[in-house]
């Protein structure tokens, strides 16, 4: 009997199957699922644009939590009212300020693109914007 030593960089992972020794998954199990993902929020945004709520896009959702702004059912809907105001006056891309949090909006889907204090949008440059609402 001989014995080889085997080093860590001699070691080959058997590729074949639906993952690899790295724990990657089969392509195309990825793919169906961001299909899936996809269509779902397609759909949910369609049904939340006919119905007329305010929508909160997923870097917002994320900037809102790491920058500690928290809303009130109050203070979502009285951004939605604003929001509302500047649909009813033509307004595609909008700064809505409210408080001390500043947010950007896509108005003609009802979309909150990010979240800010006011103090981080102190000195700050929006461009493509074509309207401002100060709500409080």
């Amino acid at each position: 009997m001989s014995v080889a030593r085997v080093g860590i960089a001699d070691f080959q992972p058997n590729l074949s199957g639906t993952g690899n020794a790295r724990g990657e998954i089969d392509g195309r199990f990825g793919q169906t699922l961001d299909g899936l993902l996809a269509k779902q929020s397609k759909h949910d945004n369609l049904a939340a644009e006919k119905s007329g709520e305010l929508r909160w896009s997923r870097h917002a959702t994320a900037r809102l939590r790491s920058r500690g702004i928290e809303l009130d059912e109050r203070a979502q809907t009285e951004i939605a009212d604003a929001v509302g105001q500047l649909k009813g006056k033509g307004a595609k891309e909008s700064l809505v300020l409210y408080e001390e949090h500043a947010f950007i909006v896509g108005v003609q889907r009802q979309t909150v693109i990010t979240a800010m204090t006011r103090d981080e949008a102190v000195g700050s440059i929006f461009t493509n914007i074509d309207s401002t609402i100060v709500v409080r």
